[in-house]
């Protein structure tokens, strides 16, 4: 094609560009906003030689849009949001969501756009450093107390995993040892702290199940996850779903059957493992909206869809259709800060917590396989284009019995039965009891869903932590509220 120079073209200049526009916009798969492109918005096609032997034309390939990963990496490092480079802390006064922190670097981790920072943040739990009120990521778990959540030690432990760190000695703790003693070998008959055998202590929900499993797996502790295995087998809804809670309310969540897929994947020789990752993708597919989104426990989220994508990817050459259609749907929450909406529907403006999850599920990679080794990676393609410390010994908690508080701990734990469900504000950083710091679903009016907990309580709970500081932290964290989906 020859560029029409500069200036008003004459007559016969005119009738020639109508002659080649006419022929450009009727070549088959070409339409007005495809023509329309800039340059860089699309590779171009192969050239097809036309049958009058004239120059063949080269028309832009239409490429389906997927989030920023630059961009959404920058939001999430950014100061406003990363304090000192170590953690989150929508709380406020410095109390750290370790939690959350872990899934800001599992997303770097995914997006390979800023290593150093995924290494700073790494640093700061591993060496055991503080927040603002002097709690570290040991107060969090409760490592070493008879109050240990097997869902959020198995969170650390799969990030020293991530990071390509010994579990074993990462934060001053043996993790896998920790979590071997978090697996319930009965219910538990005076609190709700186990629910039966398999389960991890403290860990009422799938998605804390699911964690525990792919950090005892990767570990290469298998013979140890056996139990938590077929729990998390044994929990499967006929439709190939998984419920949000523990004990089963019999709801089904996409979220959970993402995470326990994604869990139950790392055993590809496992017959029943293998066709139970089967039915659930499968069922995750089929719950995929006209928009591309997905529906979460309590509404809509970008969470929940970043989540699916990475369900969807253990078996991408069958789902490209559907991972490609979400990914455009991310996209179009993504904000210009590089940051991600809750929902489509609900209150607009970046938010960490959904922004962790849809950036690095975004990716397609697996909770199961993310590791900082090898080359940075990229969304699935559509279908256009082609310092450790000595570990320290880890008391196996008591299953059976009403447990007593630690030495640090100044109150025995709320029975997780006992915390109403109430819906959080609409405040997109509304405060989160630390052990539920994993992600939210959004309702339909865009509010953080309720994941158990009132954020009134909550920040109750986080005053009183920092008047008390960091010693009063084991009674009002080791254990997930019933309904706190996430640790």
């Amino acid at each position: 094609m020859h560029r029409v120079p500069s200036g008003r073209p004459s007559s016969g200049g005119r009738t020639a560009a109508v002659a080649t526009a006419f022929l450009l916009l009727s070549a088959p798969g070409v339409s007005l906003w495809t023509a329309a492109l800039p340059a860089h918005a699309a590779p171009l096609a192969p050239a097809t030689p036309s049958a009058s032997g004239a120059a063949p034309l080269r028309v832009p390939a239409v490429r389906a849009a997927t989030p920023d990963l630059e961009k959404g990496t920058a939001y999430l490092v950014a100061p406003a949001q990363l304090t000192d480079g170590h953690y989150y802390e929508p709380f406020g006064g410095g109390f750290a969501d370790f939690g959350l922190t872990i899934d800001g670097a599992y997303a770097l981790a995914a997006t390979r756009k800023n290593d150093a920072a995924f290494t700073k943040i790494v640093d700061f739990l591993d060496q055991r450093k503080t927040d603002g009120t002097a709690r570290t990521v040991n107060d969090w778990t409760g490592i070493g107390t008879s109050y240990a959540s097997g869902g959020a030690i198995g969170k650390e432990a799969l990030l020293a995993e991530v990071a390509g760190r010994d579990p074993r000695a990462f934060g001053g703790q043996d993790l896998i040892a920790a979590l071997d003693n978090a697996v319930c070998t009965e219910a538990s008959t005076a609190d709700t702290s186990c629910p039966a055998p398999g389960a991890y202590s403290y860990a009422p929900s799938v998605f804390s199940q699911s964690l525990g499993v792919m950090a005892q797996l990767r570990a290469g502790d298998t013979a140890n996850a056996a139990a938590p295995v077929a729990y998390l087998k044994k929990l499967q809804n006929a439709d190939g779903s998984w419920p949000s809670l523990i004990p089963s309310t019999g709801d089904t969540d996409v979220d959970s059957t993402a995470m326990a897929v994604m869990a139950l994947a790392l055993l590809p020789d496992d017959e029943s493992a293998s066709a139970a990752v089967t039915k659930g993708v499968a069922w995750i597919a089929k719950q995929q909206k006209a928009d591309g989104d997905f529906p979460g426990a309590a509404g809509d989220s970008t969470n929940s869809a970043g989540l699916a994508v990475q369900g969807l990817s253990l078996d991408a050459d069958t789902y490209q259709a559907q991972i490609t259609k979400t990914l455009a749907f991310l996209a179009g929450q993504q904000n210009a800060d590089g940051g991600f909406n809750v929902a489509a529907d609900g209150q607009q403006g970046s938010d960490v917590r959904a922004s962790t999850q849809a950036l690095g599920g975004s990716t397609g990679i697996s909770f199961g396989t993310l590791s900082l080794s090898g080359t940075p990676s990229s969304p699935p393609p559509s279908p256009s284009e082609s310092a450790s410390t000595s570990p320290s010994p880890t008391p196996r908690p008591s299953h059976t019995g009403t447990a007593s508080p630690s030495a640090t701990s100044s109150a025995a734990p709320p029975d997780i039965s006992t915390v109403p469900d109430t819906p959080t504000p609409s405040d997109t950083t509304s405060a989160y009891v630390p052990g539920d710091t994993s992600g939210n679903d959004a309702t339909a009016d865009g509010e953080l869903a309720a994941t158990g907990t009132d954020a009134r309580t909550e920040a109750l709970w986080a005053l009183a932590l920092l008047v008390a500081g960091g010693s009063a932290v084991t009674g009002a964290r080791r254990h997930g509220v019933r309904g706190a989906r996430h640790q």
